[in-house]
């Protein structure tokens, strides 16, 4: 069992279904200066969400212990309960009373494209989450930090920089609101990164290196790469990782979270790093046929078979 600091936001979800395809309500030969566009969503369900629950979720199923470090708002409760009763710890959030927990609205076409909108509620509260020294981080042997509100992902890489605790640096849709000297600063001092490839080309284009380069300044790298896997890029060398085949796909949202479970399960308990993103594909195929990012079960046993079953 690992202790594991999880930072990121904290949100509900509300997923919605479309029964077509975006494409064919988005005409992109034409001007999209003044795009007006409604879909009719089919179903609406509201789940638990957020980077740093989601991630700890999965932590917990895989027997770790994970503590999550974020910010909620006054209707935190019976979201933390549930945590608390699933073995996250959530001794490290700050609760702003005068807002809402954060709010995801996830619009799914039957290709899985997604369209989101987050409503950020007390993650936008810069006046706490910032104060770590508070809280007693001792036995804490590994962190990592998810997407939450650009400037507090910062200082907790630093925070987690200045405790010497190894860290993984997950930038997410915080990038293009990053300088280049803040990511070079944290690819400087984390034990490594994940993102996806869209995500890998706004980074290269932002720090000026490409992914290999920037590899070499970390232990790792890893691009997700959604139904087809993900490259781990490591030692100077590149390696692919098939995903699970053949899973029936419900719903992919939450599935980089349990992705990156898996892989923080596998380094944390003495795993190569190609094994590691094995265990994060596997983490990730249990989220993919539910709905929702906190729905899915399983215990070790079953999570092995899985992992021994497409892996040799």
């Amino acid at each position: 069992m690992s202790k594991i600091l999880i930072a990121g936001s904290i949100a509900y979800d509300h997923l919605m279904t479309f029964d077509g395809e975006f494409k064919d309500s988005i005409l992109t030969e034409k001007d999209l200066t003044h795009l007006s566009v409604s879909f009719l969503a089919k179903t609406e369900d509201l789940y638990f969400g957020g980077c740093s629950p989601n991630i700890s979720y999965s932590l917990a199923l895989l027997g770790d212990s994970p503590s999550i470090i974020g910010v909620a708002g006054a209707d935190f409760v019976k979201y933390k309960n549930w945590l608390d009763g699933n073995g996250v710890n959530t001794n490290f959030v700050d609760i702003d009373e005068q807002n809402v927990t954060a709010a995801a609205y996830i619009l799914t076409d039957k290709n899985q494209g997604q369209i989101t909108i987050f409503y950020p509620g007390a993650i936008n509260n810069t006046n706490i989450g910032f104060d770590l020294d508070k809280f007693d981080f001792s036995g804490y042997e590994y962190g990592i930090v998810s997407p939450e509100l650009p400037q507090r992902m910062y200082y907790w890489a630093q925070y987690f920089k200045k405790t010497k605790i190894p860290y993984i640096f997950d930038p997410g849709q915080a990038i293009p609101a990053l300088t280049k000297e803040q990511l070079a600063d944290i690819a400087g001092s984390c034990d490594g990164m994940i993102f996806n490839e869209y995500e890998a080309t706004l980074i290269e284009n932002k720090i000026g290196l490409n992914v290999i380069d920037l590899s070499k300044k970390m232990r790792f790298i890893i691009k997700t790469l959604g139904a087809k896997g993900c490259e781990l890029y490591t030692d100077g060398k590149i390696i692919e990782i098939h995903a699970i085949p053949d899973m029936k796909e419900v719903d992919s949202t939450g599935c980089g979270d349990a992705f990156r479970s898996g892989f923080i399960h596998g380094i944390t308990n003495g795993a190569t790093m190609e094994k590691a993103c094995q265990m994060g594909n596997t983490s990730a195929s249990f989220v993919v046929g539910m709905k929702g990012t906190q729905n899915h079960h399983y215990a070790l046993p079953e999570f092995n078979a899985r992992l021994n079953k497409n892996f040799s």
